[in-house]
């Protein structure tokens, strides 16, 4: 029985070569199908990819938070919160970003983004400098970087390896957080800690004016305070869909569905006017929601249960609320916001 129970082993173990070497020569003969790789040539040109890919997630990001810039410099006093800021995005440092800006070093934070004309710009500091310290403290992540709007500034970046000091007088402008996600999926959404959006969205729309559109309506999420108001109805409509037994989970998307198109009507509406008060021509919504019918073929639907407008509902209002603009009608002044 012991002998029996070494040769079972032994062939378990031989089966298990033959079966590793056959994986392995296949691969070979995978890989050399076709003209021979350079593995030179194959790892550089990742490199290439991965330099172009962190290059776009820059790009991208700096398009969104100016865009957010923008159309956040004027809301009302008491909307948000105001924060101290001198125009430049700030971020950690990381091993894509440090290879992008050719940095000697991948630890700290990098301005990534300075915005045209704005206070960092003309006080000399560019894309890719290092933030070392702020007023003498040392700045280790990005969460540090703090401003206060009543002094002056002292900024030290680190620049090809020399460190730099900059005087900046900061500024406050309501301040909400926008961050940028990886991902090809179209979207963009408000939450309790600030605005995400997809990479998806930010190629998905054509120009800064339709991303103005889109920002816009995140932040009348929030200046409506739709989001508390949304989780109030969502667990009162749960509760009420409850009694229905087995068909609860339709009846609470009933009942709330309507609900949550009235909220994001609102936000359409307030949101094309923060757009246009911010400078973008929101007229550029009626295409940017015909697109998304035409892309997005569920955009169109009229479903009794769908949380959204439909798109074409969303065209007649940007084309209502620019005529209402060109009538020369202010709606920002007369907006009332709870």
């Amino acid at each position: 029985m012991y002998k029996q129970g070494n040769k079972t082993i032994l062939v378990k173990i031989i089966l298990s070569i033959i079966f590793v070497a056959f994986l392995l020569v296949n691969g070979c003969v995978s890989t050399n199908t076709g003209p021979p790789l350079s593995k030179d040539e194959l790892k550089k040109l990742e490199e290439e990819i991965e330099t172009l890919a962190t290059e776009i997630y820059i790009n991208d990001s700096v398009r969104v938070w100016k865009v957010g810039v923008n159309v956040l410099s004027i809301l009302p006093d008491g909307v948000f919160k105001k924060r101290a800021v001198i125009g430049a995005l700030i971020v950690d440092n990381t091993e894509d970003i440090a290879r992008f800006y050719k940095l000697t070093t991948e630890e700290g934070c990098v301005a990534i983004g300075i915005m045209d004309g704005q206070i960092a710009e003309l006080a000399g500091i560019r894309q890719g400098d290092i933030i070392k310290e702020i007023d003498g403290k040392e700045i280790n992540d990005s969460r540090q970087v703090a401003f206060k709007a009543v002094n002056t500034s002292t900024v030290i970046v680190e620049r090809s390896g020399t460190r730099l000091s900059f005087n900046v007088k900061p500024k406050e402008i309501p301040y909400v957080r926008i961050r940028l996600k990886q991902t090809g999926k179209i979207n963009a959404y408000a939450k309790f800690t600030g605005i995400q959006f997809t990479s998806g969205m930010v190629h998905f729309v054509e120009d800064d004016d339709e991303l103005a559109i889109i920002m816009g309506h995140e932040l009348a999420h929030l200046t409506s305070k739709h989001l508390p108001k949304n989780i109030s109805m969502a667990a009162l409509c749960g509760t009420l869909g409850g009694l229905t037994g087995p068909f609860a989970p339709w009846a609470t998307q009933a009942l709330y569905a309507p609900y949550s198109r009235k909220n994001e009507r609102e936000a359409d509406y307030i949101g094309l006017i923060y757009a246009h008060s911010a400078g973008y021509d929101i007229e550029k919504g009626a295409t940017l929601w015909k697109r998304f019918a035409l892309e997005i073929p569920r955009s169109r639907s009229k479903s009794f249960l769908r949380s959204h407008p439909a798109s074409p509902e969303r065209i007649l209002r940007v084309k209502k609320v620019v005529e209402l603009i060109k009538s020369g009608k202010n709606p920002l002044e007369e907006l009332i916001l709870y």
